[in-house]
């Protein structure tokens, strides 16, 4: 099926275009969008290719052949022959590991990769901390903390990064579920956290979720993809009514069907 794309404002600058194939094992990747709104969020089921679109963006894979460019930038075009390596894109991520440098602390790990005067980021760092439920936890060691913890901190680490970027545009933080593991009421309220964040800093943002209840909370444009390719690509309520019908179904029926 051919992705079918509702743009809800055509004069939107474009923060990232794709068109890239890659073959993921048996599954062939092969998908077309752009990015044209603040806030985007990717949408499908596990399998689908929605890690391998976020690590092409980023530089961590290298696709097939197919073309990416961010805002003025190619960061990769197989005819041109260009690549850029991940550590020169205009990319900030975060996935769903929480991997952070086991010899520095709470605090040091999030100034990481960060670029700006040294003040700043220090009363960015200590901000965040407290938005995400990590103030008091900042001279600890990895360690030292929880599994959740670790996981916000990672989050906070990218969200630092892409905050105080050095450079003539903004760049694009991409996060691939990033709060998988946490249960659904902190993760709602991490969600929450990262929009306002999002509104304030104006960073555009392309996080993965197969989650349909973070879907409709962002109420951002969804890319929707199946077995490798984009289906959809619009305003959540139109791209997702299919599923929340379905979710909304299922849950009437077992409140009917409770004895």
């Amino acid at each position: 099926m051919e992705g079918r794309s509702i743009l809800s404002d055509s004069s939107s600058s474009n923060f990232l275009k794709v068109r890239i194939k890659h073959y993921l094992g048996s599954l062939p990747l092969d998908v077309s969008f752009s990015l044209t709104q603040p806030w985007t969020v990717l949408f499908g089921p596990s399998g689908s290719g929605k890690t391998t679109i976020l690590r092409c963006i980023a530089g961590f894979v290298r696709p097939d052949s197919g073309q990416i460019v961010c805002g003025p930038q190619t960061l990769f075009d197989s005819v041109a022959k260009i690549s850029v390596p991940a550590h020169r894109r205009p990319i900030r991520s975060a996935g769903q590991a929480a991997r952070l440098f086991p010899h520095m602390t709470v605090r040091w790990n999030l100034v990481y990769g960060s670029s700006s005067k040294a003040a700043d980021v220090m009363g960015i760092a200590e901000e965040l901390m407290a938005a995400f439920g990590l103030k008091g936890l900042e001279d600890r060691m990895p360690d030292q903390l929880s599994g959740g913890e670790r996981q916000r901190a990672v989050v906070i680490r990218a969200v630092m990064a892409a905050t105080t970027f050095d450079g003539s545009a903004k760049p694009l933080l991409l996060l691939d579920e990033p709060f998988s593991g946490l249960d659904l009421a902190m993760r709602d309220e991490l969600v929450g956290v990262l929009q306002s964040w999002q509104t304030r800093w104006k960073i555009p943002v392309f996080s993965v979720t197969h989650t349909l209840g973070e879907a409709f909370q962002l109420g951002a444009q969804v890319i929707k993809i199946a077995d490798g390719r984009v289906i959809e690509q619009g305003a959540v309520e139109v791209v997702l009514a299919d599923e929340r019908a379905r979710l909304l179904e299922q849950l009437k029926a077992g409140v009917e069907n409770r004895p």
